[in-house]
């Protein structure tokens, strides 16, 4: 119906004429005295022709219009669209069609080559930067060892904690860049929990010490299929945030919790906590809450890449916290079937 009354709207003006037309000669052989059944049969001819008419050019424009709703499906998967018609009007809306399509596709294209080309920049910038990271490393490590006061040794180590800190950014930002790349493959593979747990257990000991925080961990026989790197880079969210909120002396707690579906690693600080209206939101890109305006350092984007690449494993990640006892985040490895 709707078709129907576009039509009639479109062609009113030759329809109005027509029947204005068929009217008034209807009324001349009325004026003339024509015999009724001549008149009869005329307006029957007439009305003939008329639904004749309007039916033909009623299915020509239905064929336009399915030929419009093509080439509108063609658009959206960027080939070409419409054939030419005979009709002046609608061969330049076309044209301005094509026109449009085509610079579209073209800004597209230099959208998609800019975006590679920063990536590729990032990419080469972050890992040149870790050039001279790891050389201040070797500086500080060995010069380290040639120190014996203990305020020089005391500057030292603060100096080896800024320093990792500028490398955990860096990390930061190469991950951020990789994690949403077109065509990213994830390694998949049967791993032992126990040793990824270590390994960041190992990078963050240092700061652990120097802050005097003690961890409980007891290890666990767990495995799991995952993607080592980036499972790591989740874990290793997690825990910086637990050393950083967690106050002097009060222990981190790693353990693992077994569930008929999954299996999960538990990680529990008991610091400072997170106030109940950020609990939902931490996940948020850049969100950083209360804790973050009192952190100036905080980012936002720890939790939340940790997230995006848990989820793309086909892992999970949850929350607990209360404000001013502590936070309780649980990574979930769901179980194979066998």
């Amino acid at each position: 119906m709707k078709r129907i009354a576009s039509y009639m709207k479109r062609n009113r003006l030759w329809m109005t004429c027509t029947v204005l037309m068929m009217a008034f000669a209807l009324f001349y052989m009325f004026l003339m005295h024509v015999c009724a059944w001549d008149i009869m049969y005329f307006a029957g001819l007439e009305l003939f022709l008329f639904v004749m008419l309007f039916v033909s050019g009623f299915a020509v424009y239905v064929g336009r219009i399915r030929k419009l709703e093509e080439a509108g499906n063609h658009l959206k998967n960027e080939s070409t669209l419409i054939r030419e018609s005979g009709d002046m009007i609608e061969n330049l809306y076309q044209e301005m069609i094509e026109d449009v399509s085509m610079k579209r596709k073209l800004e597209a294209a230099a959208y998609a080559r800019n975006q590679t080309e920063m990536r590729e920049y990032y990419s080469m910038w972050v890992h040149q930067i870790k050039t001279p990271i790891s050389a201040l490393q070797l500086l500080l490590q060995v010069q380290r060892n040639q120190m014996e006061n203990g305020e020089l040794l005391q500057q030292q180590s603060e100096m080896e904690k800024e320093l990792f800190d500028i490398e955990q950014y860096v990390n930061m930002a190469l991950q951020y860049q990789r994690v949403n790349t077109p065509g990213n493959d994830y390694v998949l593979e049967k791993l032992h929990l126990d040793e990824l747990v270590r390994e960041v257990v190992r990078k963050y000991a240092k700061i652990m010490v120097r802050r005097r925080i003690p961890l409980q961990y007891a290890g666990t026989d767990i495995m799991v299929t995952t993607d080592a790197k980036w499972v790591s880079f989740a874990i290793e969210q997690i825990l910086s945030n637990a050393i950083k909120y967690s106050h002097e002396g009060q222990p981190i707690n790693i353990e693992t919790v077994h569930e008929p579906d999954w299996d999960y690693l538990k990680i529990t600080d008991h610091g400072i906590g997170i106030k109940a209206e950020d609990v939902t939101r931490v996940f948020e890109k850049g969100y950083t809450g209360y804790n973050g305006h009192s952190d100036k350092k905080s980012t936002g984007i720890g939790l939340y890449l940790s997230k995006l690449v848990l989820n793309k494993l086909g892992h999970s990640i949850r929350l607990e916290s209360e404000y001013g006892i502590g936070t309780t985040v649980w990574i979930g490895f769901q179980k194979r079937k066998k």
